[in-house]
């Protein structure tokens, strides 16, 4: 591969990651602006302390969020909008994450889920994913702030324009092994991982977004399941994730991770069927086709590391942060 086409790939892993102790002064009520944010309603039990308003209001360009003022309505998922916000408090651009109340049918829950969202984030600190900034409770929907990255989603640019070139998908997806590495050791697992979720700047850059179904044991965020968990998009699951999304580790994102690198790759999914339980019969059943077969300019090796993170079995893909780095790096050296 030659070098002078990919920008020099120098982020690691970073040293400073918020300790335990700083993230879990979201639930014991702490104000401290520099660990968990502006605002001070962290410490309010979601269900209890929190009531939705009788008359739903959705948000709209120019509304007012404490000091978050709403500019662009960048996309709405199926339980939130998504608006890029300007922070007159401190004069930067930022993303804020609003609760849809209109198409959520456990309200409890969708809070509960947004404040874990927040706490998860706030415990990871690296270049290669959205930074956190704040969470709170304005008296019409809870919000989750993060910075504003101006870019794509990797997704839209693959449906745009199919297969990216060799170097920069590889380039891209390596950006987001040492975005995962950092994930990882915080003691989470994303178990989201697709290209819509992967955030490509003008200069190449990508970051990875969207911690709303991260599974963060050590923080005892998952807690109180009674059944198997059913979480992640079908596209892109690790096999033992389509049985208990509660059971998974890191393994599981390097499956997804997987997925992404063949779909950038190659321009397709490696399994497509008509509903969730066809994917899930083929990410449980059947094998992919190599990259190489697919996409000739693909390098053997290349083809054989995704068919090493694609493996059925956790214990026959990459096993943690330094082999699949190791891995990347072999790539990125040949």
């Amino acid at each position: 591969m030659d070098m002078n086409i990919l920008p020099t790939i120098d982020d690691r892993l970073e040293p400073d990651t918020p300790a335990i102790a700083d993230v879990e002064t979201i639930f014991a009520g702490s104000t401290d602006t520099e660990s968990v944010g502006n605002s001070p309603s962290w410490g309010k039990d979601t269900a209890a302390d929190f009531a939705v308003p009788d008359t739903i209001i959705n948000p709209i360009i120019g509304d007012r969020i404490e000091s978050y003022i709403l500019q662009e309505h960048l996309g709405k998922g199926v339980s939130c909008f998504v608006f890029r916000g300007w922070d007159e408090r401190n004069k930067y651009p930022v993303a804020l994450k609003i609760i849809n109340w209109e198409n959520v049918f456990d309200r409890a829950a969708a809070l509960r889920q947004m404040r874990t969202e927040a706490a998860a984030l706030a415990r990871v600190k690296h270049s290669k994913v959205v930074r956190f900034i704040d969470f709170g409770f304005d008296p019409r929907w809870p919000y989750l702030v993060t910075e504003y990255v101006e870019g794509r989603p990797l997704g839209e640019l693959i449906r745009s324009g199919g297969a990216l070139p060799t170097e920069w998908a590889v380039y891209l997806i390596s950006q987001m092994v040492d975005a995962l590495g950092a994930v990882w050791r915080a003691g989470l697992v994303h178990r989201d991982i697709k290209p819509d979720n992967i955030l490509i700047g003008p200069n190449g850059t990508s970051k990875l977004i969207d911690f709303g179904l991260a599974k963060a044991t050590v923080l005892q965020l998952n807690s109180g399941q009674t059944g198997p968990e059913l979480a992640g998009t079908a596209a892109y699951l690790a096999p033992e994730q389509a049985k208990d999304a509660s059971v998974v580790d890191l393994r599981a994102d390097i499956y997804s991770l997987g997925v992404a690198f063949y779909e950038t790759l190659t321009g397709r999914l490696p399994f497509t069927g008509k509903n969730r339980l066809q994917l899930i019969y083929h990410h449980l059943n059947t094998e992919p086709t190599p990259v190489a077969s697919i996409n000739a300019e693909v390098s053997g090796l290349i083809s054989d590391i995704c068919q090493w993170m694609l493996a059925k079995n956790p214990d026959d893909r990459p096993q943690n942060f330094e082999e699949l780095r190791q891995a990347f790096d072999a790539i990125i050296g040949s």
